[in-house]
């Protein structure tokens, strides 16, 4: 029997916690392997595909909500926030001590501050692509935290040239990180589908690369050579980063993973530390590393991503003011328009808990001002409700109006599905172009 996973089965999966942001059709998967391959991987049967993403409906009495009856309580108490610290509410004259004041709390609701490390980096390779050169290279976010990721520095720009950490996506893949977005030789047919649904089958960061920019991509916690890794793998050989699986038993790695994410994220939370302040502690600590390199532009650096590497860019350029520039794609919202019908979809594994009180997600991307901001969204894009888009579109403008600087932000928006167009990218490079 083949079973089709698709992106509905993959967000449905990761229980009403939700994903950040998986979308796509992955390949068939096989409910039992081929001769030649080894046995599945133990997982459950496949749930039946939620109705998130859908208007709710107003007659029912839950409106549809995948919470059912624990809707009314769980909404109550999302609306009770205040966001007391957005800039709108607060308009204060100091935007230097409300950035500080706002960063803190985030941090605090991150948990997740490791003692400091030197990079330490380590080449693993170095491939000539002709306008640029690809290295291959893993450094440490912590004492005992090394990170993948790989390099791409343009041969015929002027160095010291400036930077652009591209953060990769979601998209229920998680056998792949960093490769999703970085060209390499002999890609996976996977991997190359996955590119044409989220990029056009463009690897954006090789562009900007062949245009004068250094650029950084790491794989994020869970994902690439980060994904895991169980004992019963190491018995069968299979899934240890020494070979590539077979199409069917990659699928069923991403399938596992995908269920499993919730499991993952629950223990994070028990052990006192978040997804989300892992993913903005790395990539924080990956500008740690570039302005070691001698090619880069310590003052220019932007940052870039599509679906999670959306999320990641707006906490990380709210976050950290080495930050100059920044495209948010794929990934803008108000928290307070989710419920009801996007339980499964849009919510965030990673939200910090508590933080809402303070600030909502698009609160946190106004920490970046006055640097720029550009958002890009495709309005068929069912993991977001349109009024929770506009509110946050609304919200920042106003920001940026607030304090004279309206042409800092822009958006981006067409018909189409969660993703990065080529045309988005261009008005990227653009944009970073103009202001990095």
């Amino acid at each position: 029997m083949i079973l089709r996973f698709t992106r509905r089965h993959v967000l449905q999966a990761l229980t009403s916690l939700g994903a950040l942001s998986a979308s796509g059709r992955a390949k068939p998967t096989s409910a039992a392997g081929n001769a030649s391959d080894p046995a599945p991987l133990s997982s459950g049967p496949l749930l039946p595909a939620q109705a998130g993403g859908l208007p709710a409906d107003q007659s029912k009495r839950w409106k549809g909500s995948e919470l059912g009856n624990l809707y009314p309580f769980i909404k109550e108490e999302q609306q009770r926030t205040r966001q007391s610290l957005a800039f709108l509410n607060r308009r204060p004259k100091d935007l230097v001590a409300w950035k500080a004041e706002c960063r803190e709390k985030v941090f605090a609701a991150l948990v997740y501050r490791p003692v400091p490390s030197q990079p330490d980096a380590t080449i693993v390779e170095r491939v000539d692509r002709g306008d640029y050169i690809r290295e291959r290279l893993t450094f440490h976010t912590a004492p005992n935290v090394t990170v993948p990721a790989y390099l791409l520095v343009p041969k015929r720009a002027k160095l010291p040239a400036p930077a652009v950490i591209a953060l990769h996506d979601h998209s229920g893949i998680y056998y792949w990180g960093k490769e999703k977005i970085i060209e390499t030789e002999k890609e996976h047919s996977v991997l190359i589908a996955s590119r044409q649904r989220h990029y056009d089958g463009v690897s954006y960061p090789a562009m900007l690369a062949r245009h004068g920019y250094v650029v950084l991509t790491i794989d994020m916690y869970y994902f690439g050579d980060r994904r895991l890794i169980l004992d019963e793998d190491l018995e069968r050989g299979i899934n240890d980063h020494s070979k590539v699986e077979s199409e069917e038993t990659i699928g069923q790695i991403n399938d596992r993973n995908g269920k499993a994410e919730h499991v993952i994220y629950k223990n994070m939370i028990d052990a006192g530390i978040t997804w989300a302040g892992v993913l903005a502690w790395d990539d924080i600590r990956s500008i740690d590393y570039l302005v070691t390199r001698p090619e880069v532009d310590a003052r220019r650096i932007a940052c870039t991503g599509l679906s999670v590497g959306g999320f990641r860019t707006n906490f990380l350029a709210g976050l950290d003011p080495r930050i100059k520039a920044s495209c948010v794609a794929g990934w803008m919202t108000s928290f307070r328009s989710l419920l009801p019908r996007y339980e499964s979809y849009t919510v965030p594994a990673g939200w910090p808990s508590g933080l809402l009180d303070d600030l909502d997600y698009p609160d946190v991307g106004s920490l970046t001002l006055p640097n720029p901001m550009m958002v890009v969204h495709g309005w068929q894009d069912t993991l977001f409700p349109p009024e929770g888009v506009r509110a946050a579109f609304n919200a920042l403008a106003k920001c940026y109006d607030a304090i004279g600087k309206p042409e800092r932000f822009q958006t981006f928006t067409f018909d189409g599905p969660h993703k990065f167009p080529l045309e988005a990218q261009q008005r990227m490079m653009a944009w970073f172009d103009r202001w990095v």
